[in-house]
């Protein structure tokens, strides 16, 4: 029996998705793996080093200090900041890529730096909306994590500022929010699968070098380097895949050819 589910006009052909995602990084592996290692992956592991360090002193003294509770608020400003010009460059370099192009890591990182005010502010909104999406019920969170999927790229490559990236990715998602979800799921799964592969290998190691405790285990080399590379992977491919799916989506929606692409960021 033929699978017709990829020909219907306007629906998402979520195995292309995938397979585009794979392979946009397979062509740019060095030049995205450097940007998520710099924007996602260290920012990430310092950032759970310090939290290790502070989380150790409130212990020490049985509460949470002004000092613990700044380096939370600073360590989760420092993320939105540099996951914001992670997202711009790598929907950059993967729409260049599409394109013919071979991004390099200095044009990418230009171009997520000149989008990163607008993607804070959107980052923030989108966190806001879903999270009281989720606490009136799961379903209304996970359609508007759905139906805004693509807002990031939205406005980066449409240019759309950052109240039109909402309805721009409502637009391009409405008719495959159910496939956009089975996709979300698929990607929940590998993310997980290598956080457990990476998370054992590092508590194994950690443990074998001597029993250490869950605050020591948090400081120790081989944790915070798992932290690192986990995170860099897992960014690496969340990042991509949004760029590539609203591609897909623009390609399954409004069934334009290649050459729209080579123009977005002419």
């Amino acid at each position: 029996m033929t699978d017709t589910t990829a020909a219907e006009p306007g629906k998402l052909d979520i195995a292309k998705v995938i397979s585009g995602t794979f392979a946009v990084i397979g062509r740019n592996f060095v030049t995205f793996a450097v940007l998520s290692l710099v924007l996602a992956g260290i920012p990430t592991a310092v950032i759970a080093y310090i939290q290790a360090i502070s989380l150790q002193s409130a212990e020490t003294t049985f509460s949470f200090s002004p000092g613990y509770i700044s380096s939370m608020a600073y360590s989760g400003l420092a993320a939105l900041i540099t996951g914001a010009v992670l997202q711009g460059a790598l929907v950059y370099g993967a729409v260049q890529d599409m394109s013919g192009g071979r991004p390099t890591i200095a044009e990418c990182l230009a171009n997520g730096l000149r989008a990163f005010l607008p993607l804070i502010g959107l980052s923030i909104l989108l966190g806001l909306a879903i999270v009281f999406g989720f606490v009136l019920l799961i379903v209304p969170g996970i359609m508007m994590a759905c139906a805004w999927c693509v807002a990031v790229p939205a406005l980066v490559a449409d240019r759309s500022g950052v109240f039109g990236a909402f309805s721009r990715s409502a637009e391009l998602t409405r008719g495959n929010r159910w496939r956009i979800f089975a996709l979300f799921i698929v990607v929940w799964v590998i993310a997980i699968v290598i956080s457990m592969v990476i998370g054992a290998v590092s508590v194994a190691l950690s443990f074998a070098g001597g029993g250490l405790d869950p605050v020591a285990l948090a400081r120790s080399p081989v944790q915070i380097g798992a932290n690192l590379i986990s995170t860099t992977l897992t960014s690496l491919i969340s990042s991509t895949g949004v760029a590539v799916l609203y591609v897909e989506l623009r390609r399954a929606r409004e069934g334009l050819g290649p050459q729209w692409l080579s123009e977005i960021f002419s």
